[in-house]
């Protein structure tokens, strides 16, 4: 079974999915360089080639077109939740039904 679950807003154009325990505080850079810290350390993942990628503790994502309001769904086993997915182009497949 799929349902949607919420919606993740944005407003940097971009996603990080992490462990909660993991939200880095502002003075923790776990790469040690002379950056901004993670913030800009998940920046420049996002504006790299791939678009995407690990940071410590999880994953971070550009999105499709920007910031926005974007939909989550779960896809169920039973009452376990087996895989979620983040729409970045809903309006795309509301165009193609």
């Amino acid at each position: 079974m799929e349902k949607v679950i919420g919606y993740c807003g944005v407003d940097s154009g971009q996603i990080l999915l992490i462990d909660p325990c993991y939200v880095w505080p502002d003075d923790f850079n776990v790469y040690g360089d002379a950056t901004g810290g993670n913030y800009d350390t998940a920046c420049r993942i996002t504006l790299g080639d791939n678009g995407a990628g690990e940071v410590a503790g999880g994953v971070v994502t550009s999105t499709a077109y920007g910031d926005g309001s974007y939909p989550v769904t779960a896809t169920y086993r039973g009452k376990r939740i087996v895989s979620i997915t983040i729409d970045f182009d809903p309006q795309e497949d509301e165009d193609e039904e």
